[in-house]
């Protein structure tokens, strides 16, 4: 009996084996290709932690690379090509060590033949300091020139006046005392009169230069005897 009952378990067990699918393998979700972080627009910088889903009805492999945003010319770096499965995990690590600018991220999903199941993108992604928008330069109106209207110039009449030399006035003519020391003087002697102040002021001139010659001469004679004087002596203090 016990061996009936341990033989009805083991089958129990190997049933339930074949049913139940393998613990931790990710069951397949059709074609997906799903990039969930970095979002579109993020900034970014250093080690980058990639998460999304990969999986695919005949999965092969999935690929990340990175390139320009935008990007004319189709121009990628591959960073990472596991062949495993994932959903809602991690699926990469990037290192946006780069230059400044603006960046995207690609996922692609391959079946076993080559070709692409599924793929993915995450665009505008800023690595260091965002782009400045430069603003447009707005323009500015000049204002017209000033317009200058013409003055009107009126006729400037100039007076001239032309002043006259004042007319000299004569001097009074002295009639009488004149003529009557003239009369008195030619009845007294006779003959024409005599200025006798500039014979006193000649007389005083010479006495002056009299003076002074004097003066000169006395100096002249008292400086000769003193010249004498002193040379008599010298000779006298010579001869000692």
């Amino acid at each position: 009996m016990q061996r009936y009952f341990d033989g009805a378990l083991a089958a129990l067990l190997v049933a339930a084996m074949c049913v139940m699918p393998v613990a931790g393998a990710p069951q397949a979700q059709g074609d997906q290709a799903v990039i969930i972080s970095p979002a579109d627009g993020q900034q970014v910088s250093g080690l980058v932690p990639v998460f999304g889903t990969a999986t695919a009805s005949d999965f092969a492999r999935y690929e990340l690379a990175f390139g320009p945003d935008p990007n004319p010319s189709d121009t990628w770096t591959t960073f990472a090509t596991p062949d495993v499965i994932l959903i809602n995990a991690q699926i990469g690590l990037w290192d946006a060590n780069l230059p400044p600018g603006l960046y995207q991220l690609r996922l692609r999903v391959f079946r076993s033949d080559g070709s692409i199941a599924a793929e993915d993108f995450a665009n505008g992604l800023i690595v260091g300091t965002p782009p400045t928008e430069t603003p447009a330069p707005t323009p500015t109106s000049v204002p017209p020139p000033p317009t200058f209207e013409p003055e009107t110039q009126g006729t400037i009449q100039s007076t001239v006046v032309i002043e006259q030399p004042p007319t000299p006035t004569p001097a009074p003519t002295l009639v009488g005392s004149g003529s009557a020391d003239d009369s008195s003087s030619s009845r007294r002697g006779g003959g024409p009169n005599i200025d006798l102040s500039r014979f006193g002021s000649a007389f005083t001139d010479g006495v002056t230069c009299a003076a002074g010659a004097f003066v000169l001469v006395g100096a002249a004679w008292l400086a000769r005897w003193a010249l004498r004087l002193i040379m008599k002596q010298m000779r006298g203090r010579s001869n000692q």
